[in-house]
């Protein structure tokens, strides 16, 4: 492996969409910070493997006598801040001071213990083992590697289902006005599954910093390619589209629309199909005679809402009705989110928050403490 296939110029580009992001307008402000945080650990970490190639393969031992493997630390970094990206992008809630959120950080507490006690150590040790690491590999590295690797592979898959479930709803998340394409996302995260993959045998027989940095650089390389692809067709993370309000040729009138939303308002209380986790456009189509494009068009246009709003906002009505009663057999906060069509505790809390700005358990306390005055 020759020194010169490694290079700052990498490094160099991430940091510039980092900094095109943290400039950049965007109607999701936190969504694009939290990509632009990605990207300089991209560029932290191919900076951090270049120097380690560079100090041991020019035998500057002076240099290396003042260098920490980092490395992986910076890598454990990415997972998260790349999964909080997309809940930000989906428009999910997220609180960075919940405890809840602060475990995210605990597949770092390795490497950093790791490189305290080695910071600690005598410069001669620290020297041979960098060198002996990087040629021979080192049990250390290959417990931090095996719980880097868990960790990328729990974030990509997690990442995957959520981006996959919005695109069951629609290719674009809508936020003040704007919109974003999020195909780019579920492609980007393939890509790195497919990466991930291949790379895993090869890291593990292999077990080595050298292979490690091989195999992680060529990662960054493509991901920085496909990125660069994307960005010049202009479906790529750093572009959104402004929604223009325009007549279209599914538009219904004010008449037919007051009947069909008076048809729908009527199945919705009568039948409750919105117990139904799996209720969607076309079976509230099928179920109430009403054309899908049409309906697609009565909520957005004549009642302003994406139709998992309106959805959602009968399952939490009917939620709080089993948050507020007092009875000994009221239902736990889990069968309340199946009964009422959620189907998981995590889909009714999300909901719940953005409607109440609450959580339900914290919702019925605070109703419970009320009725108690």
């Amino acid at each position: 492996m020759e020194t010169n296939y490694f290079n700052l110029s990498p490094s160099l580009l991430y940091l510039i969409l980092a900094l095109i992001l943290f400039i950049k307008r965007s109607p999701n402000r936190k969504a694009n910070n939290f990509l632009a945080v990605f990207f300089v650990l991209m560029a932290l970490y191919t900076l951090l493997v270049y120097l380690h190639l560079y100090f041991v393969k020019t035998d500057k031992l002076s240099c290396l006598s003042y260098y920490l493997p980092l490395d992986a630390v910076v890598m454990t970094l990415m997972s998260p801040c790349f999964y909080c990206y997309i809940l930000s992008l989906l428009n999910r809630p997220l609180k960075p001071t919940r405890w809840s959120t602060l475990l995210h950080l605990i597949p770092l507490l390795p490497g950093l213990i790791f490189n305290l006690i080695f910071a600690f150590e005598p410069v001669a040790y620290r020297v041979d083992w960098l060198i002996h690491d990087f040629y021979e590999g080192s049990t250390v590295m290959i417990v931090i590697n095996a719980i880097l690797y868990l960790q990328v592979i729990f974030y990509l898959i997690i990442s995957y289902r959520a981006v996959s479930k919005q695109q069951k709803v629609s290719v674009y998340v809508e936020n003040n006005g704007y919109r974003t394409n999020i195909t780019w996302v579920r492609i980007f995260i393939i890509v790195n599954i497919f990466i991930v993959c291949l790379s895993l045998p090869i890291c593990f027989f292999i077990h080595n910093e050298q292979t490690n940095i091989l195999i992680g650089q060529t990662a960054m390389n493509i991901d920085l390619i496909f990125l660069f692809i994307l960005t010049a067709l202009r479906i790529g993370s750093i572009d959104t589209e402004k929604i223009e309000a325009k007549k279209t040729p599914h538009q219904i009138n004010e008449a037919r629309a007051a009947s069909q939303w008076a048809k729908l308002t009527t199945h919705i209380e009568t039948h409750k199909p919105y117990r139904d986790e799996n209720c969607s456009k076309r079976s509230l189509s099928e179920q109430t005679n009403i054309p899908e494009h049409q309906l697609t068009t009565l909520l957005n246009d004549y009642a302003g809402v994406t139709f998992a709003d309106y959805i959602n906002r009968y399952r939490i009505e009917e939620a709080l009705i089993y948050l507020e009663d007092k009875s000994k057999e009221r239902k736990t906060i889990d069968l309340i989110a199946i009964e009422c069509g959620f189907g998981s505790r995590s889909a009714f809390y999300r909901a719940f928050e953005k409607k109440h700005n609450t959580t339900p358990t914290a919702y019925r306390k605070q109703h419970d403490r009320n009725q108690k005055v």
